[in-house]
């Protein structure tokens, strides 16, 4: 059996993982012992084939759960003839789960992604396909109303929008700012100007304060201003998308000198991101922004303690 869990929104395709595992273990491995997990970009194909045909312990099956293997076209291609080859074999269930880079790889107006792999096509035609990406518009605010309804959270339809005027449709940010409302009204109706007074410029403003105090090697303030998000209930993967915008930005404009409309931004930002720009070379933001893309990838792949990352990049960059 092969499930396939895929798309640009990390919350979503997180979250359906984090179902489908929890069934797992429920109904057939409630001791835990037989979800495998595999890292794609690293793997061989002996390691999928030792995992996708021996027999689980104690347990009808097991769960092998491979991660990223659609940007390795060389397994990925190997991975393609193994279950070809061996279909009627394969007892255990076989998961794969890709996060997307919305940024190499785009949508359609359908807002499905367009990728070119004969292993993507292959998976996307079997029964268990779930491609997860980014709601936005009308969508993304039934997708809030059903969350606040699944949580027990009360919340005004015009707040609703407002939270995602403040929050965009970052689906991480969005549930950590409601969990905070709800928390902060104790059952009553959020409202509107709840989400202007609580769910502020505060994380903006932190961003490019972390920006600056590494732009000035100021390392405690730097660790105090993450400190702060992390306290704060931020993902740790929202503070890393913010940080790598954050310095594409930086690059953007001091390479290009290009215009606020380009960037799709606001003339002030522009004129703090050309600021901040004067305190890195462009061998730096290229180095600190591969290095972000790095700290990204481990906190997908669950590899490394997400603040101890976080804290080791400024202790570094500091």
């Amino acid at each position: 059996m092969i499930f396939t869990i895929l798309g640009n929104d990390h919350y979503l395709v997180s979250r359906k993982l984090k179902e489908l595992k929890d069934g797992f273990i429920q109904k057939r491995d409630k001791a835990g012992f037989n979800v495998v997990p595999l890292d794609g970009e690293n793997l061989v194909l002996s390691q999928i084939q030792e995992e996708a045909l021996t027999t689980p312990f104690l347990s009808e099956r097991k769960m092998v759960v491979v991660k990223n293997s659609l940007a390795n076209k060389k397994i990925g291609s190997e991975i393609l003839e193994f279950i070809r080859n061996n279909k009627d074999r394969i007892d255990n269930i076989i998961c794969f789960v890709d996060f997307i880079d919305p940024e190499k790889n785009k949508v359609d107006r359908k807002n499905k992604l367009i990728i070119n792999s004969p292993l993507f096509k292959y998976l996307s035609e079997q029964e268990y396909f779930w491609q997860l990406n980014s709601i936005k518009g009308r969508e993304l605010e039934n997708w809030i109303k059903k969350y606040a309804l699944e949580k027990s959270i009360k919340i005004d339809p015009l707040a609703v929008k407002e939270l995602t005027v403040v929050a965009g449709h970052d689906l991480f940010q969005i549930t950590s700012e409601l969990n905070k409302l709800s928390a902060f009204k104790n059952g009553e109706t959020i409202m509107p100007e709840d989400i202007k007074t609580i769910v502020s410029d505060k994380f903006s403003d932190n961003i490019f304060g972390l920006a600056d105090a590494l732009g000035s090697k100021d390392k405690n303030k730097a660790l105090k201003l993450m400190a702060n998000q992390i306290n704060f209930g931020t993902h740790p993967l929202m503070i890393i998308s913010m940080m790598a915008r954050q310095f594409k930005l930086i690059l953007k404009a001091k390479t290009a000198g290009t215009g606020p409309a380009k960037l799709n931004i606001q003339p002030f930002i522009l004129n703090k991101v050309k600021t901040q720009g004067k305190n890195f070379t462009i061998n730096q933001l290229v180095a600190i922004i591969n290095e972000i893309l790095e700290i990204e990838r481990q906190i997908k792949s669950g590899e490394t303690n997400p603040e101890l990352l976080l804290n080791l990049f400024i202790t570094k960059n500091c």
